[in-house]
């Protein structure tokens, strides 16, 4: 690493220096000085190398390369040379296993999202790292693996011999959904633009919370185990879509407190990713972009998710949706399946598809279809709108100032050659994280199989079709009034749009 903070700086004047003006004037406002909380032990004025006994630059003593930074005072706010190191265990980690892209963008609002502004409580405050409960709730199964690895990365990052930290589990879990969506918009990978984007525009501080309380967990939107379908209305009932748009309205908007636009861009955030755990043998992303291994670096993060549901439905309204659901081929109640879509098998929930139609009936909830179809002929108008509602999403419940990485750095400072050392994941001990990474996985699938066997029925029921649900209602109605013989009411089995099986 370089001495060249001024080779950075110049690049990333603007950005840098609107982050500095921008933690100064939340100081003053609030009485502190710049380094008064956070100040880093390491940092001592001098003139001249034999004044502190290690290296002085720029009038500032710094440790030479190689050798430990004293940590008297571990830092809320970690500084730049920091979040590098930090960046290299997670550029490490998901070049390993890309799914944690998608995992962590869920884990993100899955801890935000918690937030309730009328109590107000929850929020981004790290409960879903810190509290084990959360992860048994059902809103969050199969959560437990990507959060595991986002543990042993904090664990490993504050460990280092170059960090002096303290930072949060909830700082931690909204920079990872920062991270996962900066890093695959565009071109996914990370470059070197994206990487200052990283350094420079993420704001830290969050406390976490002490009392968690699992019932957060009811302000997020979805479904559950044990749901007969939305509402309790026939599956074929056009007022399905109801249910799923007031759910939205009612969670997103009315206790997160979000904008229509704002709730329907973050959904948009399902194209990346897949619906893993809940539908055994049916696992597939939203978009055939979205998937894991779509490229050597992972999935796409764009509009492909709106573009999707936007354009390929052949109807226009709910009600004559519910009777041709193309470009669907099988109805699972509470989902849709496209088996094949560009050589991929997509997975929809109803609450992504109700995004693509206006309200039924007219006024019933918010017409998210006007969005939704402003963004599936828009990258660049979606990307602006996700980013300024995930930075919105990222502070839900947090009440303290939140400030940028500060650039002075401890332990050496920042500049390109800091970019390669991501890629290359230099200057940390690799063996640990994959060991994490390999325990973590191992452990989420011993979890997921306890799962299907607790709500086995509830999975089976999920993943059968409606057709196939009536025609087994039907053969055991015929049973239980003595028509057919019992025997005849065969095991279920899948039928798609076109009759097959």
């Amino acid at each position: 690493m370089r001495f060249l903070s001024t080779a950075l700086l110049s690049i990333t004047h603007g950005v840098v220096m609107d982050k500095i003006v921008l933690v100064e004037s939340k100081l003053v406002g609030s009485g502190m000085t710049l380094f008064e909380d956070n100040k880093d032990p390491c940092v001592e004025e001098c003139k001249e190398d034999s004044d502190c006994n290690r290296v002085c630059y720029d009038g500032v003593c710094k440790p030479p390369p190689g050798e430990p930074c004293p940590c008297d005072k571990p830092k809320k706010i970690p500084d730049m040379c920091e979040v590098n190191i930090l960046m290299k265990y997670m550029e490490a980690a998901v070049k390993v296993s890309p799914k944690l892209l998608g995992q962590w963008t869920r884990a993100g609002f899955h801890d935000a999202g918690t937030y309730d502004q009328h109590v107000p409580e929850g929020g981004a405050n790290g409960c879903l790292m810190n509290e084990p409960l959360m992860l048994l709730q059902h809103e969050n199964f199969f959560l437990d693996g990507p959060i595991a690895v986002l543990k042993a990365i904090k664990e490993l990052w504050h460990d280092h011999p170059e960090t002096c930290i303290d930072v949060s589990s909830a700082d931690i879990i909204q920079f990872a959904i920062f991270f996962a969506t900066t890093r695959q918009k565009y071109a996914p990978g990370l470059d070197y633009e994206k990487w200052k984007t990283l350094l420079t525009a993420f704001e830290w501080g969050r406390p976490d919370e002490q009392e968690c309380l699992t019932d957060w967990t009811l302000n997020l939107p979805g479904f559950e185990f044990g749901k007969g379908g939305y509402g309790g209305l026939p599956y074929h009932d056009p007022l399905r879509c109801q249910a799923s748009g007031q759910e939205i309205k009612e969670k997103m908007m009315g206790r997160n407190g979000f904008s229509q636009s704002e709730a329907t861009v973050l959904i948009g955030a399902h194209t990346i990713g897949e619906i893993r755990g809940t539908f055994p043998g049916l696992q597939a992303p939203w978009v055939y972009n979205g998937r894991d291994n779509y490229t050597p670096e992972g999935p796409m993060f764009d509009n492909e998710f709106f573009r999707y549901i936007i354009h390929e439905p052949i109807e226009s309204n709910v009600f004559d949706f519910s009777s041709n659901f193309q470009p669907f081929e099988t109805d699972f109640s509470t989902w849709f399946r496209d088996d094949d879509f560009n050589g991929t098998p997509l997975n929809h929930l109803d609450t992504d598809v109700v995004l693509a139609f206006p309200p039924h009936p007219a006024g019933a909830y918010p017409d998210y279809s006007v969005d939704s179809s402003a963004f599936s002929v828009d990258n660049d108008l979606f990307l602006k709108a996700f980013f300024a509602a995930l930075d919105k999403m990222s502070k839900l419940g947090v009440t303290v100032p939140l400030f940028p990485a500060t650039p002075e750095c401890a332990c050496g400072e920042i500049d390109e050659s800091d970019f390669d050392e991501v890629l290359n994941a230099t200057g940390i001990d690799l063996p640990p994280l994959l060991e994490a990474i390999g325990q973590a996985e191992a452990d989420a699938e011993e979890t997921k199989k306890k799962i299907h066997a607790e709500f086995r029925q509830d999975i089976v029921r999920l993943t059968v079709s409606v057709e196939e649900a009536k025609r087994m209602l039907e053969l055991a109605e015929k049973a239980e009034a003595g028509v057919i013989d019992a025997e005849k009411a065969e095991p279920a089995v899948i039928v798609k749009r076109d009759g097959s099986k």
